[in-house]
């Protein structure tokens, strides 16, 4: 059970599926606040992690087994996220 604090609501930015990846783009502010290579993000409640990031958005890959046996299923570009 997820029991962390939310720092603030995202949005997909981009969402690119490959044969066994897909990837996220995530617009963000403060939780991008010293962020790092290799940092884990919680998305949706789903800790992934941090695989590139700007100053305003950070990317994250995501097995497909985790995309449908979580809530990232539902997700769609430009579609708030926790």
């Amino acid at each position: 059970m997820f029991t962390g604090i939310v720092e603030e609501i995202g949005k997909i930015r981009r969402i690119q599926r490959g044969d066994l990846w897909i990837a996220l783009e995530i617009s963000g502010k403060r939780v991008l606040q010293g962020v790092k290579l290799g940092d884990s993000i919680a998305v949706n409640g789903t800790c992934l992690t941090v695989t590139s990031f700007t100053e305003s958005t950070f990317t994250v890959d995501v097995m497909p087994e985790t995309v449908k046996k979580t809530s990232l299923v539902a997700l769609k570009d430009r579609k708030s996220v926790v």
